[in-house]
């Protein structure tokens, strides 16, 4: 009888520690949705305000420069983008410890 209710009790704890899991494995996936959404609203908005800037554009040397510009909002993005991608994942990577 005691190791019906020891089985039990282990299972129980099983299920416990799969539901934690699978609850923190899901709330990463949302952090990470959360961030995707964030950061394609951004690059939309960006891209927009840059089109709009192209549209003013008359010579060639204002084109480049229009576009050099973009360079470090870009860079700026991604490297948001993947701090952003890093953390999301250490934190999950911590609560799943």
């Amino acid at each position: 009888m005691s190791n019906q209710k020891f089985a039990a009790a282990g299972s129980e704890s099983w299920a416990v520690k799969l539901t934690t899991l699978t609850g923190h494995l899901f709330g990463g996936v949302c952090e990470l949705s959360r961030l995707n959404l964030a950061t394609c609203r951004s690059i939309f908005a960006g891209s927009q305000q840059h089109f709009e800037g192209m549209l003013s554009v008359q010579t060639p040397e204002q084109f480049v420069r229009n576009q050099v510009e973009l360079l470090p909002w870009v860079a700026s993005q991604a490297a948001g983008y993947t701090r952003a991608c890093m953390d999301i994942a250490s934190e999950t990577a911590e609560k799943l410890r």
